[in-house]
């Protein structure tokens, strides 16, 4: 099953990102910001509370509320916000019984736990190479 989370949040986190670049005095809200990526708000307070619980961001409430970068965008990477979200992994172990006479049975945990954590490093490694400051260069403003 594929995880649309990441994608989402790093979504959201841009969207903040270009709204305190523009220097907005209007902050978005769970609303606005599901608007943008054309999903349901719960959707989107779901993942700004995780977000919020990581120190990414912070929210202001009351009629003029919203949500705001609690940190520059050079200091915020792509590991960040993944680790916020608490993801599931993608690969890891089984947690089968083993089958005593079977080889593979009794090797296959200790093989795919060696396998997981050097894939869960390289990808955790690569996401803390790319800062938000980094992404937002790539999104094409149009100017109407």
């Amino acid at each position: 099953m594929v995880n649309v989370q990441f994608a989402t949040s790093v979504h959201i986190m841009l969207a903040l990102a270009l709204t305190a670049k523009a220097d907005c005095p209007k902050l978005p809200n769970s609303d606005v910001l599901a608007e943008s990526i054309h999903t349901n708000p719960v959707v989107v307070r779901r993942l700004l509370s995780l977000l919020n619980k990581a120190g990414l961001i912070k929210s202001a409430r009351g009629k003029n509320g919203g949500v705001q970068l609690n940190k520059s965008v050079s200091e915020i990477n792509l590991k960040d916000i993944y680790v916020a979200l608490q993801i599931e992994d993608s690969i890891k172990p089984h947690n089968k019984p083993q089958k005593k006479d079977c080889a593979v049975s009794c090797s296959i945990h200790s093989i795919m736990s060696a396998v997981t954590e050097g894939y869960q490093k390289t990808n955790l490694k690569y996401l803390e190479s790319l800062k938000l400051s980094d992404l937002i260069k790539k999104v094409k403003i149009n100017k109407a």
